[in-house]
């Protein structure tokens, strides 16, 4: 495949062209708008990750002698209105995806982004802005009083500030990032929003939900070091990636890797989490 070059003022982007066969997106997509306030306003994710992490703090500080709130019925709402969301960015953006996975060269699908003015980079500009909603999941953990975790909010804070910067440049693998977080995430916040309903889901299924999970995180680990040697070992191939991002790319994903592992074998094959699993 050809790529091709899109050029704002901020900055330029090298990516396969695809034409959606119903890009309505494009009647309200500007990618000049967009580009613009990404490249120049995405360090707010940091002020935004600082109130965050502050918030539910002092929030689990708030709730420690009161009694747990049972929020059934927007835990219901919230669940759901993010699995269908999800869904729907999945089944939008699986189109460019899976067209670049059938045609392109393994090395133009991890070097060449998708077309900064369609349908695709629009969806990739909301997986970044969603990153800020989905904060929300903690403060409804706090409030319901369930343990707060170091993997549950690293990993939201660490994924809105990594999105963003990504945005910014529209990273080639984040078309991978991002379509394997979209499809996990269907699945997720459908479960989610099951056992908000008062649903029992069989052990083996809540497992998988955490394998998808650890597996998207090790897939990372490979598209970030495979893009690494690409770039060592062949300086003259153009990527759309700065080596800033690839490192930042790299040391998430292992720690995300690492931490999800570990999360797995302590809650299902360790006897502290099977006992906490009962309760």
């Amino acid at each position: 495949m050809k790529p091709s070059l899109w050029t704002a003022p901020d900055g330029s982007i090298m990516y396969l062209p695809y034409e959606y066969q119903n890009p309505v997106e494009k009647r309200f997509w500007d990618p000049f708008l967009m580009h613009r306030l990404f490249h120049r306003y995405w360090g707010t994710c940091f002020a935004i990750v600082g109130i965050y992490i502050l918030t539910i703090y002092g929030l689990a500080k708030f709730m420690k002698n009161r009694q747990a709130l049972v929020l059934k019925k927007p835990l219901i709402i919230w669940n759901s209105a993010l699995a269908i969301f999800s869904m729907v960015a999945t089944w939008r953006f699986a189109e460019e995806s899976l067209y670049v996975y059938n045609k392109a060269t393994f090395t133009e699908a991890i070097c060449y982004s998708m077309d900064p003015r369609g349908p695709a980079a629009f969806w990739a500009c909301l997986f970044a802005l969603s990153k800020v909603f989905e904060l929300f999941d903690t403060v409804f953990l706090v409030l319901r009083k369930r343990p707060l975790i170091f993997l549950h909010w690293y990993h939201h804070a660490v994924v809105l500030i990594y999105t963003w910067h990504s945005t910014t440049e529209l990273t080639a693998a984040g078309r991978w990032f991002i379509f394997m977080n979209y499809g996990v995430h269907s699945i997720m916040y459908t479960y989610y929003a099951l056992t908000s309903m008062g649903y029992r889901i069989p052990k083996p299924l809540a497992a998988s939900v955490t394998i998808l999970q650890t597996t998207q995180m090790l897939v990372g680990v490979y598209l970030s070091v495979s893009v690494a040697l690409l770039k060592f070992n062949n300086p003259d191939q153009p990527c759309q990636q700065s080596n800033q991002n690839l490192g930042i790319c790299f040391f998430i994903y292992a720690t995300f890797a690492f931490l999800f592992m570990r999360f797995f074998f302590r809650t299902y094959f360790s006897k502290s989490g099977k006992e906490k699993k009962n309760e």
